[in-house]
């Protein structure tokens, strides 16, 4: 069934975005640059690149030109000029992008800072009715949440301040805060304030996934995680999928598919020492997960489609 685009506002990122690439004088079809805030970059992307498995790391991800969807546990969301995406944890999920040379995609994706976060939330607490998303709240690490009002503002005077080197230095982070704090004052606040949360099901997890991503290589028994966050496995398990549209196992599968994407295609490593490196005992077994997740074998691994998510 075709999907029913809603009608977009006038444009209030693009031309700033275009007019920041044009200044970086890019000319590959796509990629990422450091804009020299703490925590931001740029992406674009010229060329349109069909549904494919990423990672996101925790963080925003705005678009001012072109859109995406994303995929993640049966759910199916779009990102565009008129709503960011909000992860509280990194989630590995499948996205498509819709782009062309003459409307490429343009964007920023912004990382949380966690302890920046708590010193955020110790001074709003008990302000904003955050807390009514409680421990009985169930709820995902992904919402997707409108670009409009004070929270495109912000964003505008971010982009705004790229090309001055003094105003990146004196109040790029200061827009970042208030950027993330828009966020947690919006109807998705919860998903970054549950983080400083500690006895919840989602701090829980977000500690486990620290766990994974540290670990990912070494052999990690969903019990040990489990024990770790003081649940029950089946509450574990329930709070995983939860949060992150994957179990336990299959997500720390998928990351270590997706870190060893990067080892092969940014790094250069053979097949069998991608496979080492990522905690596969066999490359045989690592080249079949590997084509059944990204559909081409790793020693083609050099042919997936960009993406500007975290590899």
């Amino acid at each position: 069934m075709a999907t029913t685009r809603r009608p977009q506002r006038e444009p209030t990122l693009a031309p700033l975005l275009e007019a920041y690439r044009r200044s970086r004088d890019t000319r590959a079809e796509s990629g990422v640059l450091d804009v020299g805030v703490p925590g931001v970059i740029f992406f674009w992307n010229d060329q349109p690149v069909p549904r494919s498995p990423l990672l996101y790391n925790a963080g925003i991800v705005i678009i001012g030109q072109g859109h995406k969807i994303g995929y993640l546990g049966g759910r199916r969301f779009e990102y565009d000029a008129d709503s960011c995406l909000v992860l509280g944890v990194p989630v590995p999920f499948e996205c498509e992008v819709s782009a062309s040379p003459a409307r490429p995609l343009l964007g920023i994706r912004i990382d949380v800072d966690l302890t920046a976060l708590h010193g955020l939330v110790g001074r709003l607490r008990g302000r904003l009715q955050l807390d009514e998303h409680g421990e009985g709240a169930a709820h995902g690490g992904v919402e997707p949440v409108r670009m409009e009002g004070p929270l495109l503002d912000a964003t505008k005077r971010l982009i705004e301040c790229f090309d001055d080197p003094l105003d990146r230095q004196v109040i790029g982070s200061t827009i970042v805060d208030e950027i993330i704090y828009r966020v947690l004052k919006g109807p998705q606040g919860h998903v970054l304030y549950a983080l400083t949360q500690h006895h919840t099901p989602y701090a829980s997890v977000a500690r486990a996934l620290e766990r994974i991503h540290k670990d990912y290589r070494e052999t990690l028994a969903v019990e040990d995680l489990a024990k770790e966050s003081a649940m029950s496995v089946s509450s574990f398990h329930r709070a995983f999928k939860r949060v992150t549209g994957e179990s336990p196992l299959q997500y720390l599968k998928k990351l270590r598919l997706l870190k060893a994407k990067g080892l092969l295609v940014f790094d250069g490593l053979r097949v069998e020492e991608a496979a080492t490196d990522v905690g596969y005992a066999s490359a045989s077994q690592f080249s079949r997960e590997f084509k059944r997740y990204f559909k081409v074998p790793p020693s083609e691994a050099e042919r997936l489609p960009y993406s500007d998510a975290v590899s």
